[in-house]
This record gives structure tokens, sequence and C-alpha cells, in this order.
């Protein structure tokens, strides 16, 4: 079996994995809200839970592309093979 190909769609579940795990951090960053402004940390709720994900998922999204893009150049001249045996 060789792997010479990786699907571009693939990166849509690595945004979304982003976007969820940014999503979880949000919440713990908003439950810490009273600490972080002790030290002097502005945190307000549209940054919070909408645009660091959503940047955050856009970054993840065209790094995983590079990636992606990457290895299909370099697996057309070196392709993964391996062999299966049941």
């Amino acid at each position: 079996m060789k792997l010479t190909k990786i699907n571009y769609v693939s990166a849509v579940y690595f945004a979304a994995i982003t976007l969820i795990m940014y999503e979880v951090l949000a919440v713990l960053q908003w439950s810490l809200r009273s600490v972080l402004a002790a030290q002097g940390i502005s945190i307000t709720l549209v940054n919070t839970f909408i645009t660091a994900p959503i940047i955050g998922a856009v970054v993840g999204y065209l790094a995983v592309i590079v990636m992606i893009l990457v290895y299909n150049l370099v697996a057309k001249k070196y392709p993964i093979s391996w062999e299966i045996k049941k």
C-alpha cells in the first residue's frame, strides 16, 4: 500500500479541533479574569470567545494546509509504502 497524497479536506478537521481547543481555553481564561485583571491584563468577552479562537483556528488550518502541501510534494518523489498481513 502506498501513501502518495493526503486529502486537503483533512485540514478542516484540524481547524475544528483547534477552534474547540481555543474555546475551552477561553472558558478557562474567562474564569480567571479577576486574577489576570489584578496583574494588569484586560480581558474582553469578544476577544476571549470570538476573535482569539477564530484567529487560532485559521492559523491552525493554514499551517496544516502547508504541511499537507509539503508532504504531497515530497510523497510524489518518495512515496511511503507498507505491507499489511492478515
